[in-house]
């Protein structure tokens, strides 16, 4: 992970506790451990694609496959946890997932866009 994608990890996660302090609502701390999850799949997500480049493509499709079907496992396991144990922070759970992704995603694109341009 660039140290770009830390700060703003760090700074989402500091945003997220800030509003859960505000609001005196603990179940945005469901928010914080969704952001943390959408970002740790969109970086997972880079890394076996990154790795699989280079593979032949039936072997790269397999290793994709089975590397969803974890994250996929991962993400669930996750919920599942949460709904069980904690369930009034599943709406803040998939909006952290959704911010996470989100967040994570647009600073992918903007990391892209400048190695096109030869800035980094």
């Amino acid at each position: 992970m660039t140290r770009n994608k830390t700060v703003f990890l760090l700074l989402g996660t500091s945003v997220l506790f800030f509003a859960v302090v505000l609001t005196r609502n603990n179940s945005l701390i469901g928010a914080v451990l969704g952001y943390w999850i959408g970002f740790l799949y969109t970086q997972w997500l880079h890394r076996d694609a990154q790795s699989s480049i280079k593979l032949d493509t039936s072997e790269a499709v397999r290793r994709l496959r089975r590397s969803f079907v974890k994250r996929l496992g991962f993400v669930t396991l996750t919920v599942v946890i949460v709904g069980r144990f904690f369930k009034g922070w599943l709406f803040s759970l998939a909006l952290g997932i959704a911010l996470g992704l989100l967040v994570s995603l647009i600073l992918g694109v903007i990391e892209f866009i400048k190695k096109e341009r030869g800035e980094l």
